[in-house]
């Protein structure tokens, strides 16, 4: 990739006794970041993963459901962080304890999930509104653990409470070792821009690290939010929903050799979709339903990507399925299509 900012060197970043080199992180998404995905994304360049957002009483009572998601079963690359979701600090410490035994080496509090199923129990994106409450909840799991705790912010409720710098600088003073934020309200959900200025500010009012989360698609848009933000480490979450060589490319342009490299022909990357495919089938069991939308995330932006969709959803075989998308990408390759282009590498 060549751009202005291509000289700019990312150094590794360090959260208690975990390196995370290079400094570009997996965001914790639901439905997403299981074991499979958490592997090939670090296998392909990823400094840190981290696991879906865990119920901390689904831990608590041993939930097979809940202990399952922290678990990691296919080989890992990089560091694990568990995200753990809850609002009782006693819950939280116990979770950050079974987490800790499973293998996670960070344990991450979810403190900006605007999901109405999460925030009605006074969790995730919620505890924003009750910066106390969260910092108590970061003393508990901090005593509890040896490992490094983080936690997820978002900029505050909603565009009239945007008190990140406030909750930030509470949670430090409780012993969190660094905070990720995501540069958008509760409110906004997904939608509108993420203002990088305010992790800008964070980073400057703050002497942990801080993690820049939002809007970042290709390396380019890694470069410049570490630019404008001197963010220690950024945060990737839906670029990656089918591309986990974002995570090669922009470790690239930040001074590192791209783990896993970028593929160079249809064949490389659907080697690919297929173990990722094939893993969660014959491995994890998914539904059909997920593995078809597993095939979409990986054909998002390819022309004639609307058809694949349209028959993916006329089959109920996970085999029909992939010997579809097969076609398909060799139609596509034998039109031209550029990879790197497509998948914004």
């Amino acid at each position: 990739m060549k751009n202005n900012c291509q000289d700019l060197c990312l150094p590794s970043l360090r959260i208690g006794k975990i390196s995370i080199s290079p400094p570009l992180i997996l965001a914790p998404m639901a439905g997403v970041t299981d074991d499979v995905f958490r592997s090939i994304a670090a296998d392909h360049g990823a400094g840190l993963v981290t696991t879906e957002m865990i119920s901390a009483e689904g831990l608590k009572r041993r939930q097979p459901g809940s202990l399952r998601l922290c678990r990691q079963a296919t080989p890992l690359k990089a560091p694990l962080s568990a995200q753990i979701f809850g609002r009782n600090p006693q819950s939280m410490a116990e979770a950050a304890k079974i987490v800790e035994a499973n293998g996670a080496d960070l344990v991450d509090i979810n403190a900006g999930c605007p999901v109405k199923k999460v925030v009605k129990q006074g969790a995730g994106a919620s505890l924003l509104k009750e910066p106390e409450q969260l910092a108590l909840i970061v003393e508990s799991v901090r005593k509890a653990v040896d490992i490094p705790v983080t936690v997820k912010l978002r900029l505050g409720w909603n565009e009239r409470c945007i008190n990140i710098l406030e909750v930030a600088q509470k949670l430090a003073c409780a012993g969190v070792d660094a905070v990720s934020v995501h540069a958008r309200t509760a409110a906004q959900l997904y939608s509108g821009t993420a203002d990088w200025s305010w992790i800008k500010m964070a980073k400057a009012a703050l002497t942990i690290p801080v993690i820049g989360n939002g809007d970042v698609s290709s390396p380019l848009r890694a470069l410049e939010m570490v630019r404008e933000t001197n963010c220690d480490a950024v945060m990737i979450g839906r670029a990656a929903m089918g591309n986990p060589w974002l995570f090669a490319a922009c470790a690239a342009s930040c001074g590192y050799r791209a783990q896993g490299g970028i593929p160079k022909t249809s064949s490389d990357f659907l080697v690919v979709v297929q173990l990722h495919f094939n893993t969660n089938v014959r491995i994890q069991q998914k539904s059909v339903g997920h593995c078809r939308q597993l095939l979409i995330w990986y054909s998002k932006g390819f022309p004639e990507s609307a058809k694949l969709r349209a028959r993916l959803y006329e089959l109920n075989q996970a085999e029909d399925m992939l010997d579809c998308f097969a076609l398909w990408l060799e139609q596509a390759a034998a039109e031209g299509f550029d990879l790197k282009s497509y998948k914004k590498m």
